[in-house]
């Protein structure tokens, strides 16, 4: 065994610890281990570069602008027409996995997710079921869904963009539709019968701390004769407090949220603090002005907004703590409480560090949190009653942009071109601008993409691909291609539930190269399993991000996605691996 091989391996295992102890962001843990690649003289410069221009990474960024106008085209009243206030709990979940399933074949199934979960949380709390029996089968329908096409999951346009480096033939359109169509019914199926017995029946976090507004939030008043009167909100001391702030001042029937440090107090003012309620306490025992009022209005809830925010995985708020994110100023709001694995997080909001799928609620001002992109936040809760938009002809862009993109995924042109073709169409009927199209570049996505690919090509210069293939060769010897490929299946599914897909699928492409070069034979069926064992992260919230993101709002735990999501992986991973053998010929 030589250096390299070592290094490579040690480095490889390094990246899945931090990704899954979540030490540093996602993004600087796969730039680093690409630098340490390069300055080991593993990979060369221009082998790292050439993600940049990798053609099927530049359409996973077409795509997302793409959806983004699609999703903006659409509106909203279309899905409260879908979701009729009349049906049962049954055949709204059916309704609702078919559609995202569908939706989820043509467009980025991240964004579909972020826009579908407020609809779902809508229609659950009108219907009073609780949204826990809805949300897990939301993300994993988009999941199944998004196996149908090439361009449904970044998952399978990355290992395609690692194909493409080796010169050899990319997956197409019929390697994803039927094993595709044949996963997606099953999983709807599956989860229609199964997932209302198996999912928890949780209160809504919402609800939750609404029911105990008192425990978050505290009301204070200003007497005639305050000293604080006449005095801005820093002059009276007010804002840099310690485990506490000013969340909110409620003025003539006028809400201020939020509160700048320039606002002048006036007698009459109602001030709301959050955070830690025993220091508001104090702070009104040291008689500088403030009152508690005779009558508090805080449990009718009547001069707040509250809204819902999710942290995704791209978010670069993770790893900060509250107090040090600006977070006021940068997204106009104040957090009254974090949930996290379905629990409330005790202790001083401020010197709490984000993590990726945490639940916010906030106190906000009526404009506040308006985005076109779920880069830092993903908004869950709807903003005003929904009408549907009755204008005709408005849907014609997305119309239109939707047909070219298919015919770019079953190969009648280009999909590069599709996409790009997609987007024209959008901006010259003013659906998209460039504001929105700069939005929706993920930097972070970005680097995990190109450095993905970088350390693929490590793993293959290295040997160390040839090592680990070799060491699988040799535990499955005398056995056939088909254990090989049960192997690859399994150890990319265990990868893939620790950390993110496209991780996975990069480490395990030159494992499957290698493997199948080895037993001299055809290696589309052996890129065919990676492509689906790395989407398939049932079992855990980590590996996939719509996973995540309804993780919060249903208020799950990490449990449930065990329980849900085991007998989901046996099906899934069986279904794949009869398929495969069938369809490709595998003995």
């Amino acid at each position: 065994m030589h250096f390299s091989e070592i290094t490579t391996i040690i480095l490889v295992i390094a990246l899945v610890v931090v990704l899954f102890k979540d030490y540093i962001r996602a993004a600087f843990a796969f730039l680093i281990t690409a630098f340490l690649f390069l300055i080991l003289q593993i990979i060369k410069p221009e082998e790292f570069l050439a993600g940049l221009a990798n053609k099927q990474i530049m359409v996973i960024f077409l795509l997302i602008g793409l959806t983004a106008g699609i999703q903006r085209n659409i509106g909203t009243g279309f899905f409260f027409r879908l979701f009729s206030q009349k049906l049962g709990p049954g055949a709204f979940r059916i309704r609702m996995m078919v559609l995202v399933s569908s939706l989820s074949a043509v467009l980025n199934n991240t964004p579909v997710v972020a826009f579908m979960i407020p609809y779902v949380k809508e229609w659950s709390a009108v219907n009073n079921y609780p949204a826990s029996k809805f949300l897990i089968p939301l993300s994993y329908s988009t999941i199944l869904g998004g196996m149908i096409t090439v361009i449904g999951t970044s998952t399978n346009l990355v290992l395609n963009g690692l194909i493409s480096q080796y010169d050899l033939p990319i997956l197409g359109f019929a390697d994803f539709l039927f094993l595709g169509l044949l996963v997606t019914v099953l999983g709807v199926i599956y989860l229609g019968f199964f997932s209302h017995y198996l999912l928890p029946d949780r209160e809504e976090n919402k609800s939750e701390v609404i029911q105990h507004l008192n425990e978050y939030v505290v009301e204070t008043y200003l007497p005639e004769g305050s000293k604080m009167a006449g005095k801005t909100v820093k002059e009276a001391g007010l804002r840099n407090l310690k485990e506490i702030f000013l969340a909110e001042i409620s003025r003539d029937g006028q809400e201020i949220s939020p509160v700048s440090p320039k606002e002048v107090l006036r007698a009459g003012d109602k001030l709301f603090f959050t955070g830690n309620t025993k220091a508001i306490l104090t702070l009104i025992q040291e008689e500088n002005g403030l009152t508690l009022p005779e009558e508090s209005h805080v449990t009718q809830n009547a001069f707040f907004q509250l809204t819902e925010a999710v942290v995704p995985a791209s978010s670069s708020l993770i790893g900060e703590k509250v107090k040090n994110s600006d977070f006021r100023k940068r997204y106009q709001a104040s957090i009254i409480s974090i949930h996290r694995n379905g629990e409330i997080i005790k202790g001083n909001i401020g010197e709490t560090r984000l993590q990726a799928g945490d639940l916010l609620l906030m106190l906000t001002g009526k404009n506040s949190l308006q985005s076109d992109q779920p880069k830092d936040l993903i908004i869950i809760t709807l903003q005003g009653e929904i009408q549907p938009d009755r204008k005709r002809g408005k849907k014609v862009p997305s119309l239109l942009a939707i047909v070219i993109l298919i015919l770019g995924i079953v190969g009648v042109m280009d999909l590069f071109m599709a996409a790009f073709t997609g987007i024209i169409i959008l901006y010259v009927f003013k659906v998209l601008n460039l504001a929105t199209l700069r939005k929706s570049v993920d930097l972070d996505l970005l680097l995990i993409l190109v450095s993905s690919l970088a350390i693929g090509t490590a793993l293959k210069n290295s040997g160390a691909a040839n090592l680990l293939a070799e060491g699988i060769l040799w535990l499955t010897n005398g056995s056939g291609a088909m254990i090989s490929l049960v192997v690859l299946f399994v150890l990319t599914l265990l990868l893939t539930s620790l950390i993110t897909n496209a991780a996975a699928v990069s480490i395990m492409f030159p494992l499957a190269l290698e493997i199948g070069t080895q037993l001299g034979l055809p290696l589309t069926p052996f890129f065919v399993t990676i492509a689906f064992a790395a989407s398939g992260d049932f079992m855990t919230p980590i590996g996939y991000q719509t996973n995540l993101m309804v993780m919060g709002p249903g208020s799950y735990k990490f449990k449930d996605y065990f329980k849900v999501g085991l007998p989901l992986t046996v099906l899934y991973t069986a279904t794949v691996l009869l398929f495969v053998r069938w369809f490709y010929g595998i003995s």
